[in-house]
């Protein structure tokens, strides 16, 4: 019996994996996101889960400069047409440095030339234009072939990124550097001219892991073959460096490449959606369940098929809502407790950042003249960034105008204009929740 029970309490210490990064939810909490930037794909997704289940965070992608061009329309475009529901859901921004053939990776340009530093000003103006927090991976997978960044340059030009637009002000993001274990393991690699591909801490806020076949993860695979990690291997030696770094691991592109969902048409008595459940799905919760590191992710739910080249590499049919076996499930398992849905407020955790104690609440909440029979100034000091909703509400609790929704705020302190001449007089109530602090003042409005 000790024995038993020294092993429920290793198994329980296991679980606990916090490590204070920005936008990180507690401890045991998975934020619940839909990936890639087919609006469609976004949608279907979405109309699987009641209303307050839907998925939290929303994937967009872009290259710099790309084929395209990119214009800070494009940004905003691709930053806001994601989020269907602008006060409850968060982007997860993805960025290329890509030149107009898909072959050529201009981090070397980034780094040593200023040939693309305008777009950091065409950044800079439309995350300040979104004035929403965001998490911001930059190179998609790193490592991979099909991605051909150089080694040791590639780190330098995500830490001149993240520095410069630091600099300029912009701090909304958490910066995700993300792996896919079909690619090379030496993600942690060091020489004497640094990491080979690591950024470095200071600018790292989560480890991103993208995983697709199921032998990417499944508990069952060997982690070596003939002295060679293998796939799973990878995964699992690049979420132990995470957890070195100190650093939460989103799954920022996750879907099951390698089943053929089958419509319910073709599937009247599931045989073919219970042995897809079997052989991605169980083993991919198994997975999540033993690694407590991982803190999201985002399913991808295309047809494989027709996207792209991916059919011709054997990528099949990933959508889950047309086979009722596999919607059913996947439904009842993220519905859990355990995931966090739309509506949640991914800054709410910034109190806890780098093992620090909670920040202090609202250092000050003011609200003059008062009684007013006009206008009304109103200030407030936040004691970090965040997002900020400013209310009103009359005596009987209904709410009077919002004075600001959902809006993010720089540190320090903040005010604006209350215009009261079309109000009745009377008593209100001015309420400010600013990331998870809330203050009240009592207002009377005279005439």
């Amino acid at each position: 019996m000790p024995i038993l029970i020294l092993l429920s309490l290793l198994l329980a210490g296991a679980a606990v994996a916090h490590f204070g990064a920005k936008f990180e939810p507690p401890d045991g909490r998975i934020y619940h996101g839909s990936g890639w930037n087919y609006i469609d794909s976004h949608r279907r997704y979405e109309e699987m889960f009641p209303g307050d289940k839907r998925p939290l965070i929303l994937q967009t992608n872009v290259s710099i400069p790309g084929t395209r061009g990119t214009d800070v329309a494009r940004l905003v475009r691709g930053m806001e047409q994601m989020i269907i529901h602008p006060d409850s859901q968060f982007v997860e921004f993805s960025m290329h440095w890509q030149g107009r053939d898909a072959a050529v990776m201009l981090d070397s340009i980034y780094v040593h030339t200023d040939q693309w530093d305008r777009y950091v000003d065409t950044l800079e103006i439309a995350f300040r234009r979104v004035n929403r927090p965001f998490f911001l991976r930059l190179g998609f997978e790193f490592n991979g072939d099909w991605n051909p960044y150089h080694p040791y340059i590639f780190p330098q030009a995500f830490r001149k990124l993240v520095i410069e637009l630091r600099r300029r002000g912009i701090d909304q993001f958490a910066t995700v550097w993300c792996y896919e274990p079909d690619a090379p393991g030496d993600f942690a690699d060091s020489t004497r001219q640094g990491w080979k591909w690591y950024p470095g801490d200071d600018v790292v806020d989560w480890f991103g892991l993208d995983l697709f076949n199921h032998a990417h993860f499944d508990p069952a695979e060997p982690d070596s073959q003939r002295g060679q990690l293998s796939r799973k291997g990878k995964s699992e030696a690049f979420l132990r460096f995470a957890e070195t770094r100190g650093k939460p691991v989103f799954l920022n592109e996750l879907s099951a490449i390698d089943i053929q969902a089958t419509p319910d048409s073709l599937d009247e008595d599931h045989a073919d959606g219970r042995a897809d459940w079997e052989v991605w799905f169980e083993p991919f919760f198994d997975f999540v369940a033993a690694h407590p590191i991982i803190k999201g992710w985002n399913y991808i739910n295309v047809d494989w098929n027709v996207v792209g080249d991916y059919g011709e590499m054997g990528w099949r049919d990933a959508r889950l809502e047309i086979n009722t076996y596999i919607r059913e499930r996947w439904v009842a398992q993220v519905s859990g407790d355990r995931f966090i849905h739309a509506g949640w407020d991914i800054t709410q955790d910034l109190g806890v950042r780098d093992g620090r104690a909670p920040l202090p609440r609202l250092m000050s909440f003011e609200a003059w003249p008062n009684p007013f029979n006009a206008q009304m100034r109103i200030a407030f000091d936040l004691p970090h960034s965040g997002i900020v909703r400013l209310m009103l509400f009359d005596p009987s609790g209904r709410e009077a105008g919002t004075l600001l929704g959902s809006r993010w705020l720089s540190a320090g302190r903040n005010g604006l204009t209350l215009d009261g001449g079309a109000l009745p007089a009377g008593s209100y109530m001015l309420r400010l929740d600013a990331g998870g602090w809330q203050a009240e003042r009592k207002v009377v409005m005279i005439k």
